[in-house]
């Protein structure tokens, strides 16, 4: 019995890390409600979510919010045309889809593979964001670069995200933890994929170029948060 009530035991190890996802879900959802601030508040996600699937000593809202108020500014001018240009998409898919066949399914088929091209980039870009000094320009560069380059894990973490909405869809209460697992599982992809430009959380090591940047621009790209 004193076995089943250890710290160590691998279901309370297991209840201690859904508990952790439900309360990043929590914070990312309250931060989303101005609707201004999802930009922000999806890169603070990521690195509380990087922080933690690493092993790092962390305190879940406390690297929240200290990747919030870094990001604030730079945050709400990407996710603004983000949100919007997502949003503009999705209205266009819809309404060719309800206009019936002909030239509307060629423009649905259109917007659809821009909106795709689109998710690319977001699931990559505030990821991108939390951990590194860069421009919104060349963090959307990047993001679409690693999202083509890895195109079999982008396409996993998208699968992720569209069962995750689709369980949200089937049961709202879900959505107070279906984003920290998705998030989590895309934290997952995201470390492979980005393994040769982050320094090891345990030793201290030299950031590698990155391949499409020019020699001038690479001393300073690769500083993390």
């Amino acid at each position: 019995m004193n076995k089943f009530f250890r710290s160590d035991n691998p279901f309370w190890m297991g209840m201690g890390s859904i508990f952790d996802l439900f309360v990043l879900n929590l914070l990312w959802l309250l931060c989303c409600l101005p609707i201004i601030t999802i930009g922000p508040a999806t890169a603070a996600l990521y690195y509380a979510m990087i922080n933690l699937v690493r092993g790092e000593e962390t305190y879940l809202s406390k690297d929240f919010f200290h990747s919030l108020r870094q990001n604030l500014k730079q945050g709400i001018f990407l996710g603004i045309p983000m949100t919007a240009i997502g949003a503009f998409l999705l209205l266009d898919i819809s309404m060719c889809y309800h206009a019936g066949t002909g030239i509307y399914t060629f423009f649905m088929v259109f917007f659809a593979v821009l909106f795709l091209i689109w998710l690319f980039i977001a699931l990559y870009a505030f990821a991108l964001l939390a951990k590194f000094e860069k421009k919104n320009k060349d963090l959307i560069i990047w993001a679409f670069v690693l999202s083509i380059r890895n195109l079999g894990r982008t396409l996993l973490m998208v699968f992720a995200l569209a069962l995750g909405l689709w369980a949200c869809h089937l049961l709202p209460g879900l959505i107070f933890i279906v984003f920290g697992l998705v998030c989590r599982f895309q934290t997952g992809m995201l470390l492979k994929i980005l393994k040769p430009y982050l320094p090891n959380p345990y030793a201290e090591e030299e950031f590698k170029p990155l391949s499409f940047l020019s020699e001038h621009e690479e001393d300073d790209s690769h500083e993390e948060k």
